[in-house]
C-alpha cells in the first residue's frame, strides 16, 4: 500500500506552534507528530510513503530519514508531483493522526494537547524503557525523580529528565525528554517541551512551555520568558546554573519564584 502524506493544510489557529519548523515536526509524546504518524501508517501495512514537504523536506529529513525506523520506504519531496510508479496511492493530510482519525490536531492549541492527552497511555506503554511507575504515571528511561516529588496522574515524564525535590508534575502534564524541573516546580495541565529548564518554584499552568518561550494553552498568548532562572533552554541555563557558586545557588534556590501562567 502507497501512501501520499501532505503535511497540515493550515496551521494558522496555532502559529505559535510553527515558529521552530512545520507542524509536522512540533513535539508530541516523545517524539514529533510526524514520527508518530509514519509509526501509526505503518501500523495500518503501508510499505511506501512520499512526504510532499514543500520547503522544510531538508529539515524534515534530518528527524525521520529515510523511514527505516518503521519499516518504510519514505521518499521526501519538495513537489506535489508525484512519479507514475508510486500509484495508485492513498492521499493522507497531516490534520489528524491515523491512531486517532476523529481528533483534530491544529483547530487549536487545545486540540494538539487533547490528542496527547487522549493517547499518553497507549503510546507510553509502547515506548520502550518507559515504566509506569504508579497508576497512570509514566517515566521514561534514565530519568531522576526526588523522592518527594509528586507525580499525579495522568502524567508523561519523557527519557533524560530531571525532577528535583518538592517538585508537583500533573495531572495531565507532558514532560519531554531531556528537560530539567528545578525544586519545588508545579507543573499542571501543560506541556513542557524538549530539553526546558523549569526554575526553582515556578508554576506552569495549562501552558505549553518550550525553551523561553510560554504559551497559554486557552488563549494563545504567548510570552518570551527573559528572566533564565524561572525557565529557559536546558543547555545554556544549565551551563549557567553550573559555573554559580554553590552557596549562592543554594541560596537563591531557597527564595520565592514568580509564576509563570
Amino acid at each position: 500500500m502507497n501512501v501520499i502524506l501532505q503535511l497540515a493544510a493550515d496551521g494558522s489557529a496555532v502559529p505559535a506552534l510553527l515558529r521552530k519548523g512545520p507542524l509536522a515536526l512540533v513535539p508530541f509524546l516523545g517524539q514529533t507528530v510526524l514520527e508518530h504518524a509514519l509509526a501509526g501508517l505503518a501500523a495500518e501495512g503501508v510499505k511506501r510513503v512520499r512526504l510532499e514537504a514543500g520547503g522544510h523536506a531538508d529539515q524534515i529529513r534530518a528527524v525521520v530519514g529515510r523511514g527505516e525506523a518503521w519499516g518504510l520506504a519514505l521518499e521526501i519531496s519538495p513537489t506535489a508531483a508525484t512519479p507514475d510508479d508510486f500509484l495508485p496511492a492513498r492521499s493522507v493530510t497531516l490534520d489528524q493522526l491515523p491512531q486517532l482519525p476523529q481528533q483534530p490536531l491544529w483547530r487549536s492549541y487545545r486540540d494538539w494537547y487533547a490528542a496527547q492527552q487522549s493517547l499518553l497511555p497507549d503510546l507510553a506503554r509502547q515506548r520502550v524503557g518507559t515504566r509506569e511507575v504508579s497508576p497512570g504515571v509514566f517515566v521514561g528511561l534514565r530519568s531522576q525523580i526526588a523522592p518527594d516529588a509528586i507525580l499525579s496522574a495522568p502524567c508523561w515524564v519523557g527519557a533524560n529528565v530531571f525532577v528535583g525535590s518538592r517538585a508537583a508534575i500533573g495531572p495531565g502534564t507532558v514532560i519531554e525528554d531531556g528537560s530539567y524541573i528545578d525544586t519545588g516546580a508545579e507543573i499542571v495541565g501543560s506541556i513542557i517541551g524538549p530539553h526546558t529548564y523549569v526554575g526553582a518554584y515556578t508554576e506552569v499552568r495549562e501552558s505549553f512551555a518550550r525553551g523561553n518561550e510560554l504559551l497559554k494553552l486557552d488563549t494563545g498568548t504567548l510570552t518570551e520568558v527573559t528572566d533564565r532562572f524561572l525557565l529557559g533552554e536546558l543547555r545554556g541555563q544549565k551551563r549557567w546554573l553550573g559555573g554559580m557558586p554553590a552557596a549562592l545557588r543554594n541560596l537563591w534556590r531557597r527564595l520565592p519564584r514568580p509564576v509563570a501562567t
